[in-house]
């Protein structure tokens, strides 16, 4: 990352914590050679590693190092969820908000006869509780909701949400990918079965994630191979990224309460000062109840992707990064228009950024507006 940016894209990657750094490099010499599940000292040395780093994820969201699964991130993670623990002729019942990864497994679940719902939400991203009580009542089922939007930052109400589960039988699969850094989980308290995370999202490596499984749940495994992490999930174990990946758990659990005030705090004044500058600016987030980083807007009259272009010393998005460019499915669940949509703009705050920082980006965005607006007819509503 450029000294000269300015980075609000947390929510699509926060940057690699130093000290996480720092934990993973000795397993990226040739003193980390070993294969954590080779039956000699080299690979002892680093099944141990992968050990302590597996009760650190453990910890973070109040496991037993038994239940973890390591991935390559959040994404195989749902998958593995989603492929591997619903149990046959049992009903799934998504979001109409959730990551494509959770989305994109319906049709292959229909095929295996499964019947699939996608849950409504209000505008602002909020689950139709009730309505997934109506569904829980028809017969087992499978319920996935993430913890927290990635796009709009919207907290689920997992309390009520796994209370109906466990009163109705449901397996309940939670995508946490967004909401571990600033936020405590515990799936044993909750009654969570299945949860997902992933490290770039935690301040740590690209390339690994995890996956809660419950102790007793049925899980059928998506890869076959050797007998590694109890047949779970098959393959090698990537020593230096699960090593990241824990301290990066072990530096949230330390930092998280810190990290929501300091990033709250920037969320308001970024909140405060678009909206003293840009008076047609609509906020798509929720006030409360969200993730303390997220910030979605909207700006009337421009296409912000390309309007984004003209500023590259601020690093923003219009959305989740999985979404190819598309128009945002989780605006749209949220009843807004393609309109809207065009000119919408999720921003990341995390734990590095700065006030200074948040006031240059409202002002560079600010005279962005101004040009596209200038410079181009406006959208039409129709």
């Amino acid at each position: 990352m450029s000294r000269t940016e300015i980075y609000l894209d947390h929510l699509a990657s926060t940057p690699i914590d130093a000290a996480v750094l720092d934990a993973m490099l000795p397993w990226l010499g040739a003193g980390g050679v070993g294969n954590p599940h080779a039956a000699n000292s080299a690979g002892w040395r680093a099944a141990e590693a992968l050990d302590r780093a597996r009760a650190e994820v453990a910890k973070l969201i109040g496991a037993t190092a038994g239940e973890i699964v390591f991935t390559s991130g959040a994404t195989e993670s749902n998958n593995l969820a989603l492929l591997g623990a619903v149990p046959e002729g049992w009903q799934v019942i998504v979001s109409a908000i959730e990551h494509p990864s959770v989305i994109n497994c319906l049709p292959t679940l229909a095929l295996r006869g499964h019947p699939t719902t996608k849950l409504p939400v209000d505008p602002y991203g909020f689950v139709d509780v009730s309505r997934l009580s109506q569904l829980l009542a028809e017969g087992p089922a499978f319920v996935s909701v993430m913890s927290a939007n990635n796009e709009v930052g919207s907290f689920q109400a997992l309390d009520q949400i796994a209370a109906l589960c466990r009163q109705f039988g449901a397996t309940l699969h939670v995508d946490a990918a967004q909401s571990l850094s600033t936020c405590a989980m515990d799936v044993a308290a909750t009654g969570i079965d299945l949860l997902s995370l992933s490290g770039h999202k935690l301040y740590g490596p690209m390339g690994i994630g995890a996956l809660f499984v419950r102790d007793g749940l049925p899980f059928r495994p998506m890869f076959f191979g050797g007998k590694q992490q109890s047949r779970r999930r098959s393959g090698t174990v990537p020593t230096a990224l699960a090593v990241g990946l824990g301290a990066a758990s072990r530096l949230a659990q330390e930092r998280r309460t810190d990290d929501a005030k300091h990033i709250s705090v920037l969320k308001g004044r970024l909140d405060a000062g678009l909206a003293a500058a840009i008076p047609d600016i609509r906020r798509n987030s929720a006030a409360k109840d969200c993730l303390p980083g997220c910030l979605n807007v909207s700006i009337d009259g421009v296409d912000a992707a390309d309007m984004l272009l003209d500023i590259p010393s601020v690093v923003l998005s219009t959305g989740s990064a999985c979404g190819n460019g598309e128009p945002s499915h989780v605006l749209a669940a949220m009843g807004h228009t393609e309109y809207a949509m065009h000119g919408s703009i999720r921003f990341g705050i995390g734990r590095t950024n700065t006030g200074e920082e948040i006031d240059m980006a409202i002002d560079l965005l600010t005279d962005a507006t101004a040009r596209w607006r200038r410079a181009n007819a406006p959208l039409s509503a129709a």
